[in-house]
């Protein structure tokens, strides 16, 4: 299947120059004598070229339904961003080439199967969490880019005005080191192809709500609800579970807190 042609060469282009990928992190968004190495080019978050730079949507365009009016909040600062306006550089042939296809195959997966008398294959669940590790690998690298002086509220401080957002999370005891090891460990997701041991981190549910809910936790979860396909997705990226059904309970209540 073509899907899996456009994984592997991704997941090639991504283990070849993945240190590449997190050296340009360190120095454009984490050293404090950044300022200097920013004057430089800007490098593909798959590839690490800097030819041929497009903008890549970190959630693509027909999951949030191209309206250019959607945004998510960023609990650290309250800050409210489009999904629109969420993107992180890469070059052309990975944007175009490699995430479109694959991100057209997994459209085309959730479009044909109808949940209410059929289901999904093992390996199209598969090809699901290989996408959705993609796009929790770009939300880091997207929480690097973005920093804490977009603030408005009291609780903004001057010194903190050019950390990066994955830096201040209290999870990581605002440890850079701990948020360069998960971004780290996000680029492993991707580049790993048998994703069998993840299976039962996926939960699927049906869902007949008509608007589009979404949530995120770097490095924990991913909820993504689909009603154009009746469909919700919540997925633990670095948590297992011997069953899924212990998996949707988890689910569940981290569902149910933040709707209640």
């Amino acid at each position: 299947m073509e899907i899996d042609v456009k994984l592997k060469k991704l997941r090639i282009q991504l283990r070849r120059n993945s240190k590449n990928i997190i050296d340009d992190v360190i120095n454009r968004n984490v050293s404090r004598s950044q300022n200097n190495f920013k004057l430089q080019k800007e490098i593909c978050a798959f590839c690490a070229t800097t030819s041929n730079l497009t903008k890549e949507h970190v959630i693509p365009r027909w999951v949030f339904e191209n309206c250019t009016k959607k945004f998510f909040t960023t609990s650290m600062n309250g800050v409210e961003q489009t999904y629109n306006k969420t993107t992180i550089p890469a070059c052309a042939d990975c944007n175009n080439n490699l995430l479109a296809n694959i991100e057209s195959q997994i459209n085309s997966i959730l479009t044909n199967i109808n949940l209410a008398d059929s289901f999904y294959s093992l390996e199209q669940i598969q090809n699901i969490i290989r996408w959705l590790e993609i796009i929790e690998y770009k939300f880091q690298l997207l929480e690097f880019r973005r920093t804490f002086n977009r603030a408005k509220s009291s609780e903004f401080i001057e010194f903190l005005k050019d950390i990066p957002l994955a830096i201040m999370r209290e999870e990581i005891e605002f440890s850079h080191e701990k948020a360069i090891t998960q971004l780290r460990n996000a680029q492993k997701r991707v580049t790993i192809k048998s994703k069998v041991k993840n299976l039962n981190s996926l939960v699927i549910f049906k869902t007949k709500n008509e608007s589009f809910h979404f949530f995120h936790n770097i490095n924990d979860f991913i909820f993504i609800e689909l009603p154009k396909f009746q469909v919700a997705l919540f997925y633990f990226y670095s948590r297992t579970f011997e069953n899924n059904e212990h998996a949707k309970d988890q689910a569940t209540k981290i569902i149910a807190e933040v709707y209640n």
